[in-house]
């Protein structure tokens, strides 16, 4: 109450404040200017008699001057009009001032009093740690369940209840631990193994990192049909570049799925994306001009210009075709052969990191690539040695 009294006290002050100049019966008035104009222009008077004296002016120019200061004198000596505020205009004043001092805090004070809670204290953190569970939000559910391991760490199950909301809440590193303290101290389950590997992925932007994925194969080997466990190892086969076995486990994933499944169309979308890149491999485009071994030794009786300007061409346009079909390994290889042979081995091993950046690693086209470049001498970083 005591509050509301000073409150209201402060707003009349300052409303008294604001509408005291503009109600007052007698407006001050401005100092007149003319005693200011009438001093200018006297002084102007006596430069322009110091100025005929000097003989820096005639004595018509100095008439003509002298008529011209004297009339605006004659002016400044009129009476002045003074501005007075209309007793309308100080009324509209008045009226804003009033409506801004006191109508919208009343306004607020009416609105707070008839929607809000006046009577209802502050709550504090203890209080809110006391509200019932099922009539709490989601993060007072947190904030008991935290409070509750603060006092008691070794309640597997209030790690167990936290892990899945800090992983649905973005938190990946709370829900990694809560997960690995839920797992210590109740033992491992299909379910908390999953939300393990799950917080790691996520930790890692979505990659399967090799510690998830051994947390989902975990939950696989406990239950078979557990089918997030699935949903995440058929992605992380899809980020390995094993599209074929991961355009099976897709399958697998959606024929075991319930309908409205929420992985379904990520599901359908990387066995169509599988699909595609299985038959891109068994058919891949045809070759384009490069140089193969047998046209470098049909080469070799060539002048040396000649037979340079000859390979340099061909490389150019393998080059060039493989920007828009990086997807062939053999021509990876030709390619990196070639500019072997032209002694250029900056630009081999630069063919070496854009074919590795195509084929992700692990995979046998990876693999292939770089066993062909062991067999050049290729190495980033270090000196090509021609062939």
């Amino acid at each position: 109450m005591l509050f509301w009294i000073i409150a209201g006290l402060l707003t009349v002050f300052v409303v008294a404040v604001l509408l005291r100049p503009i109600l007052r019966a007698h407006p001050v008035e401005a100092l007149p200017r003319s005693e200011h104009d009438a001093e200018v222009y006297a002084a102007q008077l006596r430069e322009l008699d110091a100025d005929r004296r000097r003989g820096t002016i005639s004595d018509e120019d100095a008439a003509v001057a002298r008529a011209e200061i004297g009339r605006r004198l004659l002016k400044t000596s009129a009476p002045e009009a003074r501005l007075v505020p209309s007793r309308g205009r100080r009324g509209l004043l008045a009226f804003s001032v009033f409506f801004v001092g006191l109508g919208v805090p009343a306004a607020t004070l009416y609105a707070y009093t008839t929607f809000g809670s006046p009577n209802l204290g502050d709550l504090p953190l203890a209080a809110r740690l006391a509200v019932d569970p099922a009539k709490a939000d989601l993060p007072t559910l947190i904030a008991q369940a935290e409070a509750k391991l603060r006092a008691r760490p070794e309640d597997g199950a209030g790690w167990d209840m936290l892990a899945p909301i800090y992983l649905r809440s973005g938190r990946s590193e709370e829900a990694l631990r809560a997960a690995s303290e839920a797992i210590r101290l109740l033992g491992p389950t299909p379910e908390r193994e999953a939300t393990r590997g799950e917080a790691l992925a996520q930790a890692a932007s979505g990659e399967v990192t090799d510690e998830a994925k051994a947390s989902f194969e975990r939950a696989l080997a406990m239950n078979p049909d557990f089918l997030p466990a699935r949903f995440f190892l058929a992605l992380d086969l899809s980020q390995e570049g094993q599209f074929a076995q991961a355009g099976r486990a897709w399958r697998d994933l959606v024929e075991k799925s319930p309908p409205g499944a929420p992985w379904l169309d990520i599901a359908n979308l990387a066995i169509a994306d599988a699909d595609k890149r299985v038959a891109a491999a068994a058919n891949p485009p045809p070759a384009q001009p490069g140089p193969t071994e047998g046209d470098v030794a049909a080469a070799a009786d060539l002048p040396q210009a000649d037979r340079t300007a000859m390979i340099e061409g061909m490389v150019s346009q393998l080059a060039e075709r493989l920007k828009s079909a990086p997807n062939d390994v053999e021509g990876w290889k030709r390619l990196m052969r070639s500019y072997t042979v032209l002694g250029d081995g900056e630009r081999a091993r630069e063919s070496l990191r854009q074919a590795s950046a195509v084929f992700a690693e692990g995979t046998s086209e990876r693999q292939d690539i770089e066993r062909f470049a062991l067999e050049l001498g290729l190495q980033a970083g270090s000196e090509t040695t021609a062939q």
